[in-house]
């Protein structure tokens, strides 16, 4: 018999009661398994992290070439 590659893995969590509670009001209400929950948690804080590596690379640039405001960043655009 072949074996069916999975594609997910098993990790096991333990989580105060509190907080399981309500995980499961979050699914019921999504109508989601726990794992689709927290995988959609997980998602949505790596696309966070993401984000804020974008922002501080802007806030970065924005400082290095003395950008203030969108008028600023117009006269660069526009620059000859």
């Amino acid at each position: 018999m072949t074996a069916i590659p999975r594609n997910t893995q098993v990790v096991s969590i333990s989580l105060q009661k509190s907080i399981a509670r309500k995980l499961d009001t979050i699914r019921k209400f999504r109508g989601q398994t726990r794992s689709a929950v927290i995988a959609a948690l997980i998602e949505k804080e790596t696309e966070n992290q993401r984000w804020e590596k974008i922002y501080k690379k802007g806030q970065e640039t924005a400082k290095k070439f003395k950008i203030t405001s969108e008028d600023d960043i117009d006269r660069i655009l526009h620059a000859p």
